[in-house]
C-alpha cells in the first residue's frame, strides 16, 4: 500500500471543528490567575528558557515541574549537567513540602521517607556523570514515557559535526519532532552571550546600574532558538538589588499557539515570583502549592520541644545516677 504523502483539508476537519465549536482543550494552569493568563502546560511542546547566570532559571523550572506533578500528576525527567542530582533533589524536596529539608526534617524520619516516595513516583533523572549529545538524551528519554523533560543547559550537549550553527538548528528541529511524537513538554535552559551581561538599566532609571532582562536574541547561539521554539521564556532577577533580590521575573517572550492558552507578558510587567525560604514561590501573594502540603516536617516548636524532652531525659538519668540508693564510692567522684 502506497504511503500517504499529502494531507487534505478534510483530514484535519475534526480539529478545525473543535475550534469552530469552542471545544479546544486549554493547557493546564496552576490556579493563579496572574500566572495562568500567560503560561499553560501543553502536550508536545518545545520551550526555550534563557537568563543570566545565578538568577534561578533551574529553580523556577523545578518549581514549575513540582507544580505540575502535584497538581496534575505529571511525570518528569531531568538532565542537568551543571547540578548534582542531590542538589536538584534538595530543591525539589523543599518545593514539594514547602519546608526546608536541612531544617525541618531532622526529627521527622517518617515524613522524610514519605515525601521521598512521593517524589520518586513523579521524578527521574538522567545521570550527569558523562556528556551526552542531544540525540543520546532523546534516545534515553524515549525509553519511557514522561510528561515533561528538562535539558539544562543546551550548551552542555556534545556536538557531532563541525557546523555548530546548522547543528543547533537540526537539534531544535529534532526536539520539536520528539515533543510532538511523544506528547512530551520539553524545556531547554540556555546561557547568554557575553554582551548581555553589559546590558544594564540606564542612568536615572529606577533600577539604574542593575542588569536588565535579556532578549531572545541574547541567547548563546542567537535568535535561531526563539525561531524554532514553540514558546520562549526569560527568567530574570536583580541579584544585587537590596529590596528585589528575591523577586524573580518571568518574561514570556513567545507563545506560538495562543488558542490553547497563554500569551506574551507586557514588556514592563512580567510575572513576579517572590522567593521565600528556598522552598516557595508566591505570585500575587498566592502560593499555588499551599493546599498540597501534607503536614510533614517538624515546626520550630516541635524541634524546641524535642530538645527540651531530650534535656529532661538527660537530667533524669543524671539524677538517677547521683541519688540512687546504691552506695557511691568517694573514689569515683570527680573531686
Amino acid at each position: 500500500m502506497m504511503e500517504k504523502i499529502y494531507v487534505k483539508p478534510f483530514d484535519v476537519n475534526e480539529g478545525l471543528n473543535d475550534i469552530r465549536l469552542g471545544k479546544i482543550k486549554p493547557g493546564l494552569g496552576i490556579g493563579v490567575p496572574k500566572f495562568d493568563q500567560y503560561v499553560a502546560w501543553k502536550e508536545g511542546q518545545f520551550n526555550m528558557v534563557n537568563g543570566h547566570d545565578n538568577v534561578g532559571k533551574t529553580d523556577v523550572l523545578l518549581w514549575y515541574f513540582v507544580c505540575m506533578a502535584k497538581l496534575h500528576n505529571k511525570k518528569m525527567l531531568i538532565y542537568s549537567s551543571e547540578n548534582t542530582i542531590r542538589s536538584l533533589m534538595f530543591k525539589i524536596f523543599n518545593f514539594w513540602t514547602g519546608k526546608r529539608l536541612d531544617k525541618d526534617f531532622s526529627i521527622d524520619d517518617t515524613g522524610y521517607q514519605r515525601t521521598l516516595n512521593e517524589i520518586t513516583d513523579c521524578f527521574e533523572f538522567i545521570p550527569n556523570n558523562k556528556r551526552y549529545s542531544a540525540y543520546e538524551i532523546l534516545d534515553l528519554a524515549g525509553k519511557k514515557q514522561h510528561d515533561g523533560l528538562l535539558v539544562d543547559p543546551f550548551n552542555s550537549l556534545m556536538t557531532e559535526t563541525g557546523n555548530k550553527h546548522q547543528e543547533d538548528y537540526d537539534i531544535c528541529a529534532n526536539l520539536r519532532i520528539f515533543a510532538s511524537q511523544t506528547k512530551t513538554n520539553i524545556f531547554v535552559n540556555a546561557h547568554l552571550v557575553t554582551q548581555a551581561a553589559r546590558n544594564r538599566y540606564p542612568k536615572d532609571h529606577i533600577y539604574e546600574g542593575h542588569l536588565a532582562a535579556p532578549e531572545k536574541a541574547d541567547t548563546e547561539g542567537g535568535q535561531k532558538f526563539a525561531n524554532r521554539a514553540d514558546d520562549f521564556w526569560t527568567v530574570h532577577r536583580m541579584t544585587q538589588h537590596d529590596e528585589r533580590w528575591n523577586i524573580g521575573e518571568l518574561h514570556i517572550r513567545k507563545v506560538k499557539e495562543t488558542i490553547t492558552g497563554g500569551g506574551v507578558t507586557p514588556r514592563d510587567a512580567p510575572i513576579e515570583l517572590r522567593w521565600s525560604d528556598h522552598s516557595k514561590y508566591y505570585i500575587d501573594n498566592i502560593n499555588p502549592l499551599e493546599d498540597t502540603y501534607s503536614g510533614v516536617g517538624a515546626t520550630q516548636m516541635d524541634i524546641l520541644g524535642e530538645q527540651a524532652i531530650h534535656r529532661s531525659a538527660q537530667h533524669k538519668r543524671m539524677n538517677k545516677m547521683s541519688y540512687s540508693g546504691d552506695a557511691v564510692s568517694t573514689d569515683d567522684l570527680p573531686f
